[in-house]
């Protein structure tokens, strides 16, 4: 038996290691999502995949590219994100918004793989938000995906299945309505 004083209570160690795993376990949470800053001014500048703006008798389309190939479903993640900002711009009041503007039309386009494995770039899909839906979405109880879900329509592309069919599977829970829109969850 050791002779050395007893610098720590037991009890007092039970209690200091209840609070650290307290401590550790408060930050495994749910991750906290980065700000998303303040809201897009124009609708160009909404996102860095968009390229460009061209104007329709109904309002607006927006052009965004993702650069890469995709089977996994990560350009309609990105199309989602992109979703989200233009509402953002839409709420903010955006400059490049026709007044009259009645529907905003997101065209994404990409790079199919054939299975020769030759990459053409092409459109993966088109869609069309109402831009008063876009304006009362309330985007703070709503992730990107719930502005998927407030397309009022929906043309896609062969070079887009792929895609389409994987992010829906993937996310089914996120995106349902825009997945029964594309055909994926008939």
């Amino acid at each position: 038996m050791s002779h050395m004083p007893i610098l720590f209570h037991p009890g007092r160690i039970a209690g200091a290691a209840a609070a650290a795993l307290a401590l550790v376990l408060a930050g495994c949470g749910r991750p906290v999502p980065p700000a998303e800053g303040p809201p897009p001014a124009s609708l160009a500048k909404a996102d860095p995949l968009i390229e460009a703006l061209q104007p329709t008798p109904k309002g607006v389309r927006v052009i965004a590219r993702y650069p890469t190939p995709d089977v996994a479903g990560d350009s309609v993640r990105a199309a989602s994100r992109i979703a989200r900002q233009i509402a953002r711009a839409v709420q903010a009041g955006a400059r490049d918004l026709p007044p009259d503007a009645t529907v905003v039309t997101l065209d994404l386009y990409g790079v199919d793989v054939d299975k020769f494995g030759k990459r053409t770039p092409g459109r993966l899909f088109e869609t069309d938000f109402d831009v008063g839906d876009l304006e009362d979405l309330d985007l703070k109880a709503k992730g990107p995906a719930a502005v998927l879900n407030t397309a009022i329509d929906l043309n896609v592309d062969h070079a887009g299945i792929d895609p389409i069919n994987a992010w829906c599977m993937r996310y089914p829970h996120a995106g349902g309505d825009w997945c029964d829109m594309a055909g994926v969850n008939d």
